[in-house]
């Protein structure tokens, strides 16, 4: 594209420009280009955990129609999904800072896809071990929870899913997701916050979500179930530099 000088530059070379630099430092064109990158990142960041989130919750609902149980979320579960899910934690991904090494990489090509193949790796994979867990969980109960619990356990456990893959979503490449983990401290305050309204909504206010307390114990035991999707984008990971290499 043609740039001219804002200050220094004729009006003519400035009427026939794409840009205009208004300080006259071609340094502002690097800065310019880096939070466009930088921006760019976080809208793949919010779209890869949005359409996680959707494809998991769809296959689970489908697939508990299929195989003859019972709708795993009532409406207003449903509802309170969505809407925490595109809160806090969809905004802080749009709001994550911008990378040092950004500008090492190749320009992203005008046609390209917003939605990578990387990312749709990463969606199938992410959402396809949440419904897993989720199945898992339904069928066999493997944490243990009695009858009346059991409902009450699956749908804090997939907005536990949720919150975890949450910090998956921040890494769009093949770093591990503690390399960068303390730097958008938004992002760790609206997960907190996250965590903090599921337990209220589960413990205080059962008549509206149509759930029951749970004890210490079990809330401990969902939380390690969930932390599987960080430990399983991990290895993913960690296959995925091995192959690289």
């Amino acid at each position: 594209v043609g740039v001219a000088m804002g200050i220094t530059g004729t009006e003519v070379s400035k009427e026939a420009s794409d840009i205009v630099l208004l300080d006259d430092s071609f340094a502002t064109i690097v800065k310019a280009v880096q939070w466009g990158r930088g921006i760019y990142d976080n809208f793949q960041r919010f779209i890869q955990f949005q359409l996680t989130v959707n494809f998991a919750s769809v296959i689970v609902v489908l697939l508990s129609t299929l195989t003859g149980l019972k709708a795993p979320f009532t409406a207003i579960q449903l509802l309170w999904i969505n809407i925490i899910m595109d809160g806090p934690p969809a905004i802080a991904l749009g709001l994550e800072p911008i990378r040092g090494d950004l500008m090492n990489r190749k320009p992203t090509k005008r046609n390209a896809n917003i939605v990578t193949k990387n990312m749709l790796k990463k969606i199938l994979y992410s959402g396809t071990i949440m419904i897993i867990l989720f199945m898992i969980q339904s069928k066999l109960n493997i944490l243990g929870v009695n009858a009346e619990e059991k409902s009450t356990v699956l749908f804090a456990m997939f907005v536990m899913f949720q919150i975890f893959n949450s910090f998956n979503s921040r890494e769009l490449g093949r770093d591990s997701i503690f390399k960068h983990f303390l730097d958008n401290k938004l992002m760790l305050l609206s997960m907190l916050g996250t965590f903090i309204l599921q337990i209220i909504a589960v413990q205080y206010a059962g008549g509206f979500f149509n759930t029951i307390p749970l004890s210490f114990n079990t809330w401990l035991k969902i939380i390690g179930m969930s932390f599987i999707v960080i430990i399983a984008a991990e290895v993913f990971k960690i296959f995925e530099r091995l192959i690289k290499k």
